[in-house]
């Protein structure tokens, strides 16, 4: 017999997801209910129009006791744990019903969660297996303030793991703004390990929330601390081996991601996530065969148990398209067009390997018309799919193609943001820079229109309007719209840009060896000015380089030169790497070796 099952939920100010989650799970559970601490919104007015059951509870900056007093008022013999910014999967609905008809009251079941990640839904995606399903009145409770864990006082608790899935919205970056739920989390977890000290699963937690803020020497120091008396059986054991790697790689630390790479080997032999980071670090250090190797190996070991899934997609799609792009490097294209088609019969809505073919037919020196007639077999859905058609050329630098196909959505509404920021780039690269300028102003203040607002910017300053430029800069920051630090970071390099030009004084960005987020800004800038011949003008820009202190910002704008061309200036730039930080990778050599032999 199906069991009755009560949805438990702790809310606060959430009127903007809570309906979608109800709405996605309202015919799976017998009674809902949810305890409120503090909403001043229209979080409860939504709930009760679908029958919840309403309590309040004074929030106590502790999850897991709001947590325990939602479970004392569920009636029905199981328990179902969602939050407000989850949604169940509508595929997964019928797996739900049928397992609601086998529950053994000795599990816990955990489900999928599947967490968007960025600035919006994608498939940047990461997975964690959560406890959701367990018996009513059986001895089960949480602790733990912030990330709390489900235990039990009565009786042993065994684990399940069920291929359910539930989309979490919680991290993607434009609500974590909004709700600031890092330093409230970060608050409370201090508050934890100065009581207790000795509990690791804070220190992981902790450096989970600096791994967010981009504090990765902070994270890092907190994940080796969470590392003493480390213990494979624990839960989060996994998740701390791969965040060590993640961040030691971001840090560019390859031997010491390879290092715990190869611990978390020893005792998860499956772990297919590091075999994929593995190829992605031999990749970087152009370990070519090494990166084949580990892509391979991810692809046969298959989808990994659930306590160990992660990335979305190692096991197949991901890493097809990883290996197309390291062949397409060794000039074996047939095998790289072979991977691809791999990857998109996985996942035919991904477009990483459509961008691979279209390189592929590049480097083979197919015609433009050729090339667009090859890629629009991949394609049906028109108009529709001419978006994405688009945004292919965009990539690969056929920037007049890809205006021509945008154009083609002029009389539609369809993807009409999206369809505004792509041109607002093509615009800045073709020279079309009232037309850019045109763009910023419809949506002028809007921080999902970030790309329109910089993409101005440079409009205006290639343009000489210094003076418009800086009001532009000022109205932005006026606006609260800065509230990320990589917006923060961002507007700052834009507004020392500008002051370049005004030749007014220019201050410190960054003192940060290890903070590449400035390098990005402005190695965009500079290439867009180099796209529209304005060498000069990016000499200029150049010295932004000299108020941050990104060790790998020599490397970086060096292998920009190359891109164009100018082989002389990214040998400059890679030298100066050499001598001022010791540093050069596999890819600056082979820049090296190309440029010699161009001058010879």
């Amino acid at each position: 017999m199906p069991k009755e099952i009560s949805l438990c939920m702790i809310v606060k100010d959430e009127e903007r997801d809570i309906k979608r989650c109800l709405e996605s799970v309202k015919d799976l559970v017998d009674e809902i209910i949810l305890v409120d601490t503090g909403s001043k919104d229209k979080t409860v007015e939504i709930a009760k129009s679908y029958n919840a059951k309403i309590y309040y509870f004074k929030w106590c900056d502790d999850f897991a006791i709001a947590r325990n007093e939602s479970l004392k008022y569920a009636t029905k013999d199981w328990i179902l744990i969602m939050d407000a910014d989850d949604e169940f999967c509508m595929d997964d609905r019928i797996k739900f019903k049928e397992l609601k008809s086998n529950l053994d009251k000795k599990y816990i079941y955990y489900f999928e969660t599947l967490s968007y990640l960025g600035y919006e839904k994608g498939f940047d995606i990461s997975i964690n297996m959560n406890p959701r399903l367990f018996k009513n009145r059986y001895g089960y409770y949480y602790r733990g303030a912030v990330h709390n864990q489900l235990l039990n006082s009565k009786n042993e608790a065994l684990s399940k793991f069920e291929s359910i899935r539930i989309y979490h919205y919680g991290y993607i970056n434009k609500k974590m703004i909004d709700k600031n739920k890092r330093n409230r989390n970060m608050t409370i977890l201090e508050k934890l390990i100065k009581k207790n000290p000795e509990n690791k699963f804070n220190y992981f937690n902790l450096g989970n929330e600096y791994c967010c803020l981009n504090k990765k020497c902070e994270a890092l120091r907190c994940y080796y601390k969470c590392y003493e008396d480390f213990k494979p059986y624990l839960g989060y054991s996994p998740k701390l081996i791969e965040r060590i790697v993640e961040v030691n790689y971001e840090m560019r630390n390859f031997h010491k991601a390879i290092e715990f790479i190869n611990v978390g080997l020893s005792y998860y032999p499956d772990f297919s996530d590091l075999y994929y980071l593995k190829g992605i670090i031999c990749d970087e250090l152009g370990e070519y065969l090494s990166a084949i190797e580990s892509f391979k190996t991810c692809i046969n070991i298959g989808s990994p148990p659930g306590f160990l899934k992660s990335i979305y997609g190692v096991e197949d799609f991901r890493s097809f398209d990883e290996l197309s792009r390291i062949y397409i490097k060794l000039k074996d294209y047939d095998k790289a067009y072979m991977y691809s088609i791999e990857s998109l019969k996985v996942k035919p809505d991904y477009l990483g390997p459509l961008i691979n073919i279209l390189n592929i037919f590049k480097e083979k020196g197919l015609s433009i018309d050729r090339i667009k007639l090859n890629i629009e077999k991949f394609f049906s859905d028109f108009p529709r799919e001419y978006y994405f058609i688009a945004d292919l050329f965009y990539k690969e630098g056929y920037y007049d193609t890809a205006l021509e196909y945008i154009r083609k959505l002029d009389n539609t509404k369809l993807y009409y943001k999206e369809v505004c920021v792509l041109k607002s780039n093509i615009f800045a690269r073709i020279g079309e820079f009232d037309a850019c300028v045109r763009l910023n102003s419809i949506y002028q203040g809007k921080l999902v229109y970030l790309k329109l607002f910089t993409n101005n910017i440079i409009s205006l300053v290639i343009m000489k309007k210094y003076k418009t430029a800086l009001e532009e800069l000022n109205k932005f920051n006026h606006k609260g719209l800065s509230e990320s630090k990589s917006v923060k970071k961002c507007f700052r390099v834009y507004k020392e840009m500008v002051n370049i030009f005004m030749d007014k004084d220019v201050e410190d960005l960054s003192s940060d060896e290890n903070d590449r987020q400035y390098t990005k800004f402005i190695i965009e800038i500079i290439e867009i000015f180099i796209i529209n011949n304005k060498l000069q003008k990016s000499d200029r820009v150049l010295k932004l380089m000299d108020c941050i202190k990104d060790k790998y910002k020599f490397i970086e704008i060096g292998k920009l030169y190359f891109k164009y061309g100018y082989f002389d200036r990214a040998k400059d730039q890679i030298f100066k790497s050499v001598k001022m930080y010791n540093l050069i990778d596999k890819e600056s050599v082979e820049i090296l070796k190309k440029c010699i032999c161009a001058n010879k």
